[in-house]
C-alpha cells in the first residue's frame, strides 16, 4: 500500500469514528437517531442486540443487496471495494456501540439541552461525512446502497438517497409502532439530521480547504464540495 492510499484509509477511519460519535451524541438526546441508523435503533429498542450489533447485521443486508444489483457490472477492484464494505461494516458497529459506551452519562433531562445534543452531534457527524468524502476510499454501506440504487435506476443520486433515506425512516417508525407501540428511533431529531447534515459538510469542505489539503495532497476541492452535498448518514 502506497503513503498516498494509507493516509486516505487513516483519513477515512477518523471520519467512520466522528460518525460514531455523531450519532452518539445524536442518539443519547433521545429525539431519534440519523436516518440510517434509525432501522438498528428502533430494533435495538426491541430485541436483545445492542445498536452497534444491528447496525453490522443492517449494514451486512446492504452491502449484500449492493453484490446482487451491481456485482456482474464491476471489475476487480470495484468488487474488492464492495467487499470491503463488510469490513467497514464491523467497525463502524463496534465504534458505535463504543460511542454510545463513552456517552453513557449524558441523558438530558430538558427539551432545549436535547435539542442542543442533536445539534452538538450533528456538527460532529457532518464532520465525520466530509472527512469520509476527503478519504474517497471505500464508501460505508448506506452511501453504497444509494449509489447502488442510482446505477440501477438510471436517476439522479441525490433523490435516490432522498427517497432511500426516507424509506428507512419510514420502516424504521413501522418496526416501532408494531414492536412498542410508538415511533421507535424516528423523532424530530431524524429529521434535522435529514436537513441539517449534507449542508452541513458541504460548508465543511468549502471552508476547511487548508485542511483538506494538509489530509489529502492535490485533492480536487471543487469536485469534493459537489460530492460532500451528496453524503449524509
Amino acid at each position: 500500500m502506497n503513503t498516498d492510499l494509507a493516509r486516505r484509509y487513516v483519513v477515512f477511519a477518523l471520519g467512520i469514528f466522528s460518525i460514531s460519535l455523531g450519532i452518539g451524541i445524536i442518539t443519547k438526546a433521545s429525539l431519534g437517531t440519523s436516518p440510517i441508523t434509525s432501522i438498528p435503533y428502533s430494533l435495538s429498542m426491541i430485541f436483545p442486540l445492542s445498536l452497534g450489533e444491528f447496525t453490522i447485521l443492517f449494514s451486512f443486508l446492504l452491502v449484500t443487496l449492493q453484490a446482487i444489483m451491481l456485482w456482474k457490472r464491476l471489475d476487480r477492484t470495484e468488487k474488492i471495494n464492495l467487499l470491503l464494505e463488510y469490513v467497514v461494516s464491523i467497525f463502524f458497529g463496534y465504534l458505535v456501540d463504543l460511542s454510545m459506551w463513552m456517552f453513557d452519562w449524558l441523558n438530558p433531562e430538558e427539551y432545549w439541552l436535547e435539542i442542543v445534543c442533536v445539534l452538538v452531534g450533528i456538527v460532529v457527524l457532518a464532520f465525520g461525512v466530509y472527512l469520509q468524502v476527503v478519504a474517497n476510499v471505500v464508501m460505508v454501506p448506506g452511501d453504497g446502497f444509494a449509489y447502488a440504487l442510482t446505477i440501477r435506476s438510471r436517476k439522479s443520486y441525490g433523490k435516490v438517497r432522498v427517497a432511500s433515506d426516507t424509506s428507512m425512516v419510514v420502516i424504521a417508525a413501522v418496526i416501532g409502532l408494531i414492536g412498542l407501540g410508538t415511533l421507535g428511533g424516528v423523532r424530530e431529531g431524524t429529521v434535522m439530521c435529514c436537513l441539517i447534515t449534507g449542508l452541513l459538510a458541504k460548508q465543511y469542505m468549502k471552508h476547511f480547504s487548508k485542511l483538506t489539503g494538509f489530509l489529502v495532497p492535490g485533492k480536487d476541492l471543487e469536485s469534493l464540495a459537489e460530492g460532500s452535498s451528496k453524503d449524509a448518514s
